[in-house]
């Protein structure tokens, strides 16, 4: 009898035991499946649905921060025309105007020298301009109004812009939903506003394509292609550039410029010839093209100063551009010309520019750049690059200027839709000079590509 009770005793230890061993490796695999279920939770997207009209209800930088850090991706958005196309009333006319005048105000940096080259002072004018936008009757005369004001900024940053350019640029941020100021430029040129006024569809993000050129081709005088090269003389080369295009779609000019090289390793020289290079993108000349081209490290020290406007600050953080508080900013000590330009301008940063030569360069030769008023933005960027850290002779024309800057910023009018572009950054080069207002001059001035070419085999003793 005692053995049957130990025996059931045993059985029932046993049974206890792995019941308990069940239940707690039960109660391990459900604590694991939560955690799985948590981590694919985490893992997975959440798509943010909204109308891009919503992007007014952000009041503040802060706020659209905010909201856009906490997405996981680009938003779906969500299209909805719900008002009939109608006449602009004087009171919206007005409204549009206040609104673009404010936004120049806050945020433009050139009120001096429009001043000083034209005799404009822009900010008092707009009562004048404000009475001019009263005495409008319909859409066409007050587009034709806006067009006329800012006009009078004489800056080629600062339009009202035309279909092709709201078409194009729609295009080109979709694919930039990771910059939070390029999206939320692209989110508020999808608002309903726009797409009336121009008679274009609201476009999605998309995700970029490599070797995809999203922008519209220029004609060019030859091959229509971005990038030629050809020998001039068995010593001396041509690089034509059209345009400085962005790091996706500049992969077939770098493969040919490196094929040309490699094939010609004897140049004594080679001309760059930009002009009529109204820009593009910095990162062209910064990163792919000069880095083949020179043979040591080079730098230049800029100044760019900034207002404390919204979109202006949203641009600052997008780029991750390290500024200070101009108050903080010892000015005295800076050899600057027109000092007195700074008083309205809240942030300051020291634009340095590094580039250093890739470890297969193949050319050792001089440099030399051809310009004219025709090269502006970025490829003017390129321009006083090079003529302020000595890495190529310039011959042509003076430039256009404007090209130690940030870029440009879109904003759209809130009633007639109107997209308005300007820029934000007071750009000094390193030698004290307002770019835009001084621009770049050549070192040798030339009045034809011709000249410039038998200018430069002289210096080479290049063909006898």
């Amino acid at each position: 009898m005692k053995k049957k009770s130990k025996l059931s005793f045993l059985v029932l230890a046993i049974i206890i035991l792995f019941s308990s061993c069940a239940q707690r490796r039960i109660n391990y695999l459900e604590q694991r499946r939560d955690i799985l279920i948590s981590e694919k939770n985490k893992k997975e997207k959440k798509t943010v649905k909204i109308n891009p009209d919503k992007i007014d209800e952000f009041k503040s930088i802060e706020d659209y921060m905010t909201w856009y850090n906490e997405l996981d991706g680009p938003c779906e958005l969500i299209f909805e025309d719900k008002k009939e196309k109608e006449n602009l009333s004087q009171e919206e006319m007005v409204e549009d105007f206040n609104y673009l005048f404010n936004e120049i105000r806050d945020n433009y940096p050139f009120f001096g020298v429009l001043k000083r080259k034209y005799g404009i002072d822009f900010l008092s004018n707009y009562s004048k301009y404000l009475s001019e936008v009263k005495f409008c009757k319909n859409d066409e005369e007050f587009t034709r109004t806006m067009e006329k004001i800012i006009g009078d900024l004489h800056n080629d940053h600062a339009t009202i812009a035309q279909k092709p350019y709201v078409e194009e640029t729609l295009d080109y941020y979709s694919h930039f939903w990771k910059d939070p100021s390029m999206y939320y430029e692209f989110l508020t040129m999808n608002k309903e506003s726009v797409r009336d006024r121009y008679g274009v569809k609201g476009l999605q993000s998309k995700d970029l394509k490599k070797k995809k050129s999203l922008k519209k081709a220029r004609d060019t005088e030859n091959s229509g292609e971005n990038l030629e090269v050809k020998l001039l003389d068995n010593e001396l080369g041509l690089v034509k550039i059209n345009e400085m295009l962005a790091e996706y779609e500049l992969d077939d000019d770098m493969e040919k410029l490196d094929k040309f090289l490699e094939e010609n390793e004897n140049l004594k020289a080679l001309v760059i010839d930009i002009r009529g290079n109204s820009g593009g993108n910095i990162e062209y000349w910064q990163e792919y093209l000069l880095p083949r081209l020179i043979e040591k490290k080079v730098f230049v020290n800029n100044h760019m100063f900034f207002k404390d406007g919204m979109r202006t600050r949203l641009l600052l953080k997008s780029e991750g551009i390290s500024c200070e508080n101009i108050s903080n900013v010892d000015l005295g000590k800076m050899e600057l010309e027109h000092k007195e330009d700074l008083k309205d301008f809240s942030y300051y940063s020291k634009d340095k520019i590094e580039i250093a030569p890739i470890k297969d360069n193949k050319f050792e030769g001089n440099l030399y750049l051809l310009v004219d008023e025709g090269v502006y933005s970025a490829a003017e960027g390129m321009a006083n690059f090079c003529k302020n850290s000595k890495i190529a002779k310039l011959l042509g024309q003076k430039t256009g200027g404007d090209g130690v800057t940030l870029g440009l910023i879109n904003d759209v009018c809130p009633n007639s839709g109107l997209v308005f572009t300007y820029t934000n950054t007071l750009g000094y080069s390193q030698d004290g000079l307002i770019n835009e207002e001084e621009k770049t001059s050549p070192d040798i001035y030339t009045e034809s590509f011709n000249e410039s070419v038998d200018t430069i085999k002289k210096l080479e003793k290049i063909g006898g």
